[in-house]
């Protein structure tokens, strides 16, 4: 049997991207074969596409990508399970991050082990719960795990238009905090209606050098230096960055120690466990105090005009790639 998926054999961009007809695979002992019906847009797209940062490649392939078919996310239904996975049946509609397990869901069949997944929330679509897996766990273990968010706290998202940002807002308001977004000019009456408490264009003002001070700061597009961000840090507060420049990444990590001895501030990089208390989440979805926001969908054979678009930062929450019959 053969299914059809968006396979990559060289680094470089979009054009890199073809829809092919591949063998359906067929489940191993500990894995399962899933009917993907939904796939999440997400960072990892764009480095697996190029290559980059180059220290990638020592685990993607030097040359070529050893990762062919992108898509961390994925949402749809279990058509087989192999003869040592007995926590899921056929039938059963289920979601989760791949990217600790071989990606693959730009596709319309995956196998995957059963560790990197979890039952869907019962109240969603699968487009709507391909939303969560990646994107929430980014939001609930910056702000739950290491910043350990207090109610009242005051909250800084910077990249709060996507699907990280429309997440959190939503967790740290579950907790009474403040919480202040931080976005291109066009998507403030989209955040405003997520429950920011203030809206900032990163265009026309700069949040370090302003007069406000925050508990936690997570940052989706690190891109100052720590000393500027430590102007915008509340003694005893908590800088957490989960993507952005490299460098600055790195910076943030080197000198997390110095800051922490002479100001009393913390500088933490989200290292992302995947699917690592999906289930609290889920929980959360089902009692109906979490909602993914969802931008475009585009069909599989569009993957490449969907990661375009994700790459031009104007979507407002998710972007979904849906893979119906």
């Amino acid at each position: 049997m053969s299914m059809h998926a968006i396979v990559q054999d060289r680094y470089g961009d979009i054009d890199q991207l073809s829809l092919r007809e591949l063998p359906r695979p067929e489940p191993a002992a500990d894995q399962v074969l899933v009917r993907v019906r939904a796939a999440g847009v997400n960072d990892w797209d764009l480095g697996i596409l190029r290559g980059k940062p180059l220290f990638m490649r020592f685990f993607l392939g030097w040359r070529r990508p050893s990762v062919r078919v992108m898509g961390c996310e994925v949402a749809g239904e279990v058509v087989a399970c192999g003869t040592g996975a007995g926590n899921f049946k056929p039938g059963d509609r289920v979601y989760g991050d791949l990217s600790a397990s071989g990606f693959g869901a730009y596709a319309e069949y995956l196998c995957t082990s059963e560790s990197s997944l979890r039952h869907m929330p019962s109240r969603l679509s699968f487009e709507q719960a391909v939303a969560i897996p990646h994107a929430g766990l980014l939001a609930w273990q910056g702000l739950m795990q290491i910043g350990r968010l207090q109610p009242g706290q005051s909250i800084l998202i910077n990249g709060a238009g996507g699907g990280v940002g429309s997440l959190g807002v939503q967790l740290a308001k579950l907790r009474q905090a403040r919480v202040t977004g931080i976005d291109s000019g066009d998507k403030l009456d989209f955040m405003r209606l997520l429950g920011f408490d203030e809206v900032i264009d990163y265009r026309q003002q700069d949040f370090s050098h302003g007069e406000k001070r925050y508990d936690i700061i997570l940052d989706n597009k690190t891109q100052r230096s720590p000393f500027a961000l430590s102007r915008a840090l509340k003694p005893g507060g908590i800088y957490i960055s989960i993507g952005g420049s490299m460098p600055r990444v790195f910076q943030c990590a080197l000198l997390a120690p110095w800051f922490r001895r002479r100001h009393d501030k913390r500088f933490k990089v989200l290292g992302l466990k995947p699917n690592q208390e999906l289930d609290r989440l889920t929980g959360l979805i089902d009692a109906g105090k979490l909602i993914p926001a969802i931008d475009k969908r585009f069909p599989l054979a569009q993957v490449p005009e969907a990661i375009a678009y994700f790459r031009s930062a104007r979507h407002t929450g998710k972007v979904i790639v849906s893979v119906p019959d």
